[in-house]
């Protein structure tokens, strides 16, 4: 009802708020998108801001630490700190997280998709995907993809 009343996405995001997806098969877990931890007022929030624009380039600690002026170390140590995590582990998570969002929003093939967000291949896109969210591409989009509604 969801769906057909607001759309696929406020259905999606009813349904991770309710931990559960749209349509479930049997003996699935659960899918629950981690969102980002909000960096409103750490020192990282201007960075974290740039690595969401910049996903789809292949950036390395070296790079992420020029950017922001710190030391690979001192980078290293902010994030762990402010976000109790990597780096290049942030990213990981930021990169599948768009990849969701592609999954429910488009039909671009899951090598498409890996391209856009910065995975370069679609066994890497696959492999972090099942790691963090414990299905498949495949699988998510079927679960939180909307059917086209039905013509009255």
């Amino acid at each position: 009802m969801v769906r057909l009343d607001h759309g696929a996405a406020v259905a999606a995001d009813a349904a991770r708020l309710s931990v559960m997806p749209l349509e479930r098969d049997g003996g699935q877990s659960q899918f629950i998108l981690h969102a980002p931890p909000a960096p409103d007022g750490s020192s990282l929030e201007p960075l974290l801001r740039w690595l969401d624009e910049n996903l789809h380039e292949p950036l390395t600690l070296e790079d992420i630490a020029r950017h922001a002026a710190l030391s690979v170390r001192t980078l290293n140590r902010r994030f762990r700190e402010q976000l109790g995590t990597t780096p290049l582990q942030w990213i990981l998570r930021a990169r599948v997280r768009r990849a969701q969002q592609l999954l429910e929003t488009t039909g671009h093939s899951v090598e498409a998709i890996a391209e856009r967000v910065g995975f370069g291949s679609a066994t890497a896109l696959r492999e972090h995907f099942q790691r963090f969210v414990t299905t498949s591409p495949q699988a998510y989009r079927r679960a939180f993809r909307s059917a086209p509604p039905a013509s009255h």
